[in-house]
């Protein structure tokens, strides 16, 4: 019998966890979670309750009952180290050996890159950072705006989202305010396609948008945004996505990779260990760092885990890089895009009302019924 743990439980560790017990079903196999967050949230929305549109409530659940329901042991306590030598992990709370493991924790948001923005800016990647965003607008009166992402974000759509809510924000509470949008990328929304560019481009000029980039943020004061490469952008609401590394807790299996991300191979198992398999954020592939890209990283590592462990000769899989995304534009519009990264597999974009609809009606699926958090739906499946 293996113990496999599962180090963390976000959009990849809650669907490694549900696909590989599936795959694992009938035998002795034990699967622990460890998580340092005992709910999980659903990070797309996370905007809209920055924008008072959604509560913390409605946007999260329990872990605790979905792995108990399914005989998945669940930990909630926080990994302070993992040593894949001994194949031991440290937690707060004490520590705990595997046999095989996957490592879905995540990105740390390392704030210290960038002096002042950890106390001048806001961000929609946690309800506490969605919260004081809201806090935030209750007491703005006007006056210029920068929104965005820093340099080693591998994420841009809560940006854009952030700052087209802020465009309609300022226009119904009739308050002055320029919005000044900066990111990274050689141009608008880069990996999506050089249609999306164009879209976002031509969205932008009509909501009076301002687009500075290819930029990178050296400093953020109370008033302003200091850039790299001189420029300084006034601002009393910074709205700017810091920096993404990996999380300390997994250094020594990245050893001397420079963000602290893990090598794996297109079967989601590690270059350096091969017990131990990467999902989601910590993965060190180049480009976006989705919920998608994490759940479908995610069964391929649950997939061929399960075959090692059943000792099947089966084919294993490999992961196709692809981004999938809807952007809700406002005005009932919005932007679909789906787009591998690695292939011309899928080159998809779309346009049109039935996209924030179909957004909608996902986030419900993941929150409020067993779709995903039971039965462990495979995301492969629903992709238009």
């Amino acid at each position: 019998m293996a113990h496999i743990v599962i180090a963390g439980s976000g959009f990849g560790g809650l669907t490694a966890a549900l696909q590989l017990k599936k795959q694992l079903k009938n035998t002795d196999h034990r699967i622990t979670v460890i998580s340092r967050d005992p709910v999980f949230i659903y990070r797309p929305s996370l905007v809209l309750v920055a924008f008072g549109k959604k509560s913390p409530q409605s946007i999260t659940f329990d872990l605790a009952p979905i792995y108990r329901k399914v005989g998945i042991d669940f930990v909630h306590t926080t990994i302070e180290s993992i040593d894949p030598d001994s194949k031991m992990i440290a937690t707060s709370d004490g520590s705990l050996t595997y046999d095989k493991l996957i490592v879905a924790l995540g990105e740390k948001l390392n704030y210290d890159e960038i002096p002042g923005l950890n106390q001048y800016g806001y961000n929609v990647c946690s309800v506490d950072g969605a919260l004081a965003l809201k806090s935030a607008l209750e007491h703005f009166k006007g006056g210029p705006i920068v929104v965005g992402w820093s340099q080693f974000v591998q994420t841009g759509g809560p940006a854009f989202e952030v700052a087209l809510e802020l465009e309609a924000w300022l226009r119904h509470h009739h308050l002055e305010g320029k919005i000044q949008f900066i990111d990274p990328l050689p141009s608008l929304w880069a990996p999506a396609g050089p249609e999306a560019t164009k879209v976002l481009t031509r969205i932008f000029s009509e909501r009076g948008i301002t687009r500075f980039g290819p930029v990178q943020v050296k400093e953020v004061q109370a008033d302003r945004v200091i850039l790299k490469d001189g420029q300084v952008l006034p601002s009393v609401l910074t709205v700017v996505t810091p920096p993404f590394r990996g999380e300390d807790a997994q250094s020594r299996l990245a050893g001397t990779e420079s963000r602290g991300w893990l090598q794996t191979e297109k079967d989601m198992r590690s270059v350096q260990y091969p017990d131990v398999y990467v999902t989601g954020s910590a993965v060190a592939f180049e480009g976006p760092k989705q919920a998608h890209t994490a759940m479908l990283q995610s069964e391929v590592a649950a997939h061929n885990l399960a075959l090692e462990l059943n000792d099947s000769s089966a084919p294993r899989q490999e992961y196709d890089h692809e981004m999938s995304c809807v952007l809700d534009l406002g005005k009932g519009q919005g932007l679909f895009v789906r787009r591998s990264l690695w292939s011309k597999q899928h080159q998809d974009l779309r346009v049109g009302r039935k996209w924030p609809l179909a957004k909608s009606a996902l986030a419900y699926a993941f929150v409020h019924t067993p779709l995903f958090k039971q039965w462990g739906i495979s995301m492969s499946k629903l992709n238009p």
